[in-house]
């Protein structure tokens, strides 16, 4: 049997904590390329889907210019898309879905509410939001009837008599926002035909959203 060098087991005792600690400096060091790599791939990600100011303002036109048709065609007072989008991160992991009016078009005499239709919790809507994915579409006549909740209570402060709404689905079957009509003047019953439009246009929607 070959016996160590004295030397080599009087290091016996120092040998397996300095092994320890290369071995956590090493994984240390592989978690902080890993991470930085990750935020690479995400910036990366994040840039893939920017959209050069003059691109997007020439597809914001095309939107608006439809909206605004609409508007005319069917005599309502106000048409605007919303849009759902991630808000944060809770402590638990959980990631805040929210939702934001991202175009409006409206009639002569309504005034805008685009820019305080901001990030609104889509759990706050949640009673009016899961029947319009489930059954494909949401209209109220009289928003005295419409379900409880901070959807109804920001009709009530916009003053909004009747409201219709529609999904915005893309190919893979993913809602990724909604049409809505708004009647602010009187009560209005959307004829069938308006109806079946409206749902045309949301159907069509993704392919101006979507890059």
């Amino acid at each position: 049997m070959v016996t160590p060098p004295q030397y080599l087991s009087s290091m016996e005792p120092y040998i397996i904590p300095t092994l320890t600690a290369i071995t956590g400096i090493a994984g240390t060091l592989i978690t902080i390329w890993y991470k930085h790599k990750l935020g690479l791939k995400k910036l990366e990600r994040e840039q893939a889907h920017d959209c050069p100011i003059t691109t997007c303002l020439v597809e914001d036109e095309l939107i608006i210019d439809r909206l605004s048709e609409i508007l005319e065609d069917i005599k309502c007072d106000r048409i605007s898309i919303f849009s759902f989008h991630n808000g944060g991160i809770y402590y638990s992991g959980k990631s805040v879905q929210k939702m934001s009016m991202s175009y409006e078009r409206t009639n002569s005499g309504i005034s805008s509410t685009m820019m305080v239709k901001q990030n609104i919790p889509v759990s706050a809507c949640i009673s009016t939001l899961k029947p319009l994915m489930e059954n494909g579409e949401f209209g109220c006549v009289d928003t005295k009837n419409y379900p409880e909740g901070l959807c109804k209570h920001h009709l009530k402060v916009d003053g909004v008599k009747s409201t219709y709404n529609w999904p915005i689905v893309d190919l893979y079957n993913n809602i990724i926002g909604l049409l809505r009509v708004d009647y602010v003047k009187k009560k209005t019953v959307l004829g069938v035909e308006n109806q079946e439009k409206l749902k045309q246009f949301s159907l069509q929607l993704p392919g101006y959203l979507l890059k």
